[in-house]
């Protein structure tokens, strides 16, 4: 028999024991919608985090808090899932599960930038995150942050000092693809950052989540990582039949108007299974139905061993873990979850949108290289890897010339191959769609030292050129190689043309954009232009392999056309398809390189690549009706003497091309 007040004193103690109580650890998904604010300096839409607002975020939301998952690998199209991902990784387990974090950059810049510009406003509005910081603010700086259990560092990827020190539980490697192959001589620095929560992994708490958009499939390091990865892949129910399955851009489709002009805003996915035409209305209702599923539309994809056999998956639990067809058990599970996240299964990119940026870059392998990488999230195969026969393109030569140019031609560019003894000059001629019809190659067999070589460059630089329509067309833009051992002798005939728009350049090997977005300053001091050799040469053999039209001069989107011209004989040809491209390991990182086998010439190859790389100066969209033509006082004098400089030096920017004197003459 309990005394008076015995049982209120119960209750009282029962209840000061449940207030004691830790809270019940939340999952990644029930802590960001509890906790994780958007702040109005990184979002169009500020406020309470609702991950129902990008329902396949819920797959890689869930993994990261999976009790037998330690690792996961985010490979996705870009502004989709991979930066919130992060953000509410490591804030998780600042707040929720006090950990050591490293925080990876490509770069010791953007990892402060991140820290400064993505982290802190986050923080700022999220209150219980700020309260969790703020008694340690006085130790705390823009890449180290202390809080009660840990702290979370903001490290650069190309820093072996900073990847290798104190141990860590939680690493998250965002763009991973950007990482150098070596971190110092240390070796990769995705290897060596995951190496500081070696203890932890051992102990089986460690937890590691990578970042990135694809890129070439024989490099990528995001995609390296996805297959060693389970691959979980989305499966979308059709709206109309139940049916599930991966939306991919093959079951896109869209229509054209009578005159074949493309219709994106008619864009619509294709059910492979009823063949029923989802609206845009259809394809999000599908992917907000994601959020309401038990596996969220994820599955895994990986094929297993289980009963003494090898399998595909084709049976799946309720959290889409493969099952085996003879046993119905799971196989076992390495721990390491892996998801493809393309901005088709996005409810914040319109499909209209994707059809649009993929109808622009037809024609354009740069251009389809980045759609196929940022918006589908897939790798890129770069031609190059196999021999290109260059007797082939000879068979197609068509009839024209620099007095006979089709008049689907817009602009010239052109460049310089600067050799001991010679010039070797091409140029190109450029419609809609970066069709190109080279038309000129021309040997200037004088000593670049000298400067009878220049004067009959120049000269060549002034010809006029001719359409079939009586159009006139001068060189647009041209560049000149400073390599070798007549870099002075290049520098001084660009800088005297520069309002003419000719180019000093130096080739750059790999992934570098053809055409900078500004110049540099050498060591003398003159200006030249980086020009990205590598993925020019994917680009180049990417066009040489599009099939020409049955009909003579049939045109197609990045289509190259070849003359009947003096100069485009076997030796161009085979100058031409000259290189091949391979794949080499530096530390256990593969990367491409191009190869010149020994005994062959290239020339024909370089100078497409610098009048591909000059093009790009241009407006990628021209208007046919403009004349490209340097004003006639211009063409004759600016040669002669360099133009006074402007009151404050500063690179041409080709972005600001219309605004330079003397290139875009009248409208017709």
């Amino acid at each position: 028999m309990f005394r008076p007040g015995a049982l209120a004193l119960l209750a009282r103690l029962t209840l000061a024991r449940l207030a004691l109580r830790p809270p019940p650890r939340l999952n990644l998904i029930e802590w960001a919608d509890t906790y994780r604010h958007i702040s109005s300096k990184t979002s169009a839409s500020p406020g309470r985090w609702k991950t129902r607002s990008q329902p396949v975020a819920f797959g890689p939301f869930a993994a990261v808090t999976e009790a037998d998952t330690h690792t996961v690998t985010v490979m996705a199209g870009t502004q989709v899932v991979k930066t919130e991902l992060d953000i509410n990784v490591a804030l998780y387990f600042v707040h929720q599960d006090p950990s050591p974090i490293l925080f990876v950059q490509p770069t010791q810049g953007a990892a402060e930038a991140f820290s400064k510009e993505r982290i802190e406003p986050t923080i700022e509005v999220s209150p219980e995150i700020r309260e969790a910081l703020a008694p340690y603010a006085a130790r705390s700086t823009i890449t180290h942050k202390e809080y009660r259990g840990g702290s979370i560092d903001f490290v650069g990827s190309n820093s072996p000092t900073d990847l290798a020190s104190r141990p860590k539980r939680i690493v998250i490697s965002d763009e991973i693809d950007k990482y150098p192959p070596s971190a110092g001589k240390e070796g990769d620095p995705l290897i060596l950052a995951e190496e500081r929560a070696s203890t932890y992994h051992a102990l089986g708490r460690a937890k590691f989540v990578r970042t990135c958009s694809p890129t070439d499939e024989d490099t990528s390091r995001i995609g390296r990582e996805y297959r060693a990865s389970d691959r979980r892949r989305c499966f979308v129910p059709c709206p109309h039949c139940g049916d599930r399955f991966q939306i991919e851009w093959r079951h896109v489709v869209w229509s054209r108007d009578d005159m074949g002009e493309h219709l994106p805003e008619t864009a619509s996915i294709c059910c492979p299974a009823c063949g029923v035409l989802w609206s845009e209305g259809d394809r999000v209702r599908a992917l907000t139905g994601l959020a309401d599923l038990p596996d969220h539309g994820w599955r895994q994809t990986r094929a297993f061993s289980c009963c003494g056999e090898r399998q595909e998956p084709e049976l799946w639990d309720r959290q889409g873990r493969s099952l085996c067809r003879t046993c119905g058990k799971r196989p076992a599970y390495g721990g390491h979850a892996g998801f493809v996240i393309s901005k088709l299964l996005s409810i914040r990119h319109r499909l209209p949108d994707l059809v649009t940026e993929f109808i622009t870059a037809q024609g354009d392998p740069e251009l389809l290289k980045k759609f196929v990488n940022t918006a589908l999230a897939e790798l890129w195969k770069p031609a190059g890897r196999e021999t290109l026969d260059g007797s082939g393109l000879i068979a197609r030569a068509e009839t024209y010339g620099p007095e006979d140019l089709p008049n689907e031609v817009m602009v010239i560019t052109g460049f310089a191959d600067v050799q001991g003894d010679r010039l070797e000059v091409q140029l190109v001629a450029w419609g809609p769609d970066e069709e190109s019809w080279p038309f000129l190659y021309e040997v200037i067999s004088q000593d670049p030292a000298q400067p009878a070589a220049w004067k009959e460059l120049d000269a060549l630089l002034k010809r006029k050129f001719k359409r079939r329509d009586g159009r006139v067309l001068r060189v647009a833009a041209f560049g000149i190689d400073t390599g070798g051992h007549h870099g002075t002798q290049v520098f001084a005939f660009c800088k005297a043309r520069r309002r003419r728009r000719i180019f000093a350049t130096k080739g750059v090997a790999g992934q570098r954009p053809i055409w900078p977005n500004q110049g540099r300053k050498a060591k003398t001091g003159d200006l030249f232009w980086p020009v990205g050799v590598d993925g020019a040469k994917d680009a180049i053999y990417g066009r040489l392999k599009i099939e020409a039209p049955d009909e003579p001069g049939g045109r197609k989107p990045g289509l190259i056309h070849f003359p009947t011209e003096p100069g485009f004989g076997p030796d161009y040809f085979e100058q031409l398809t000259s290189e091949r491209r391979e794949i080499r390991k530096r530390n256990g990182r593969p990367y491409a390189i191009w190869i010149l086998p020994e005994g062959k010439r290239n020339e024909a190859l370089d100078t497409f690549v610098g009048a591909l790389a000059v093009r790009k100066s241009l407006p990628r969209r021209i208007d046919a009706a403009l004349e490209y033509d340097l004003a006639p006082e211009a063409a004759e004098t600016e040669a002669e003497a360099e133009p006074a400089p402007p009151k404050k030096e500063r690179p041409a920017s080709p972005g600001r091309i219309e605004r330079q004197r003397g290139w875009l003459q009248s409208r017709r």
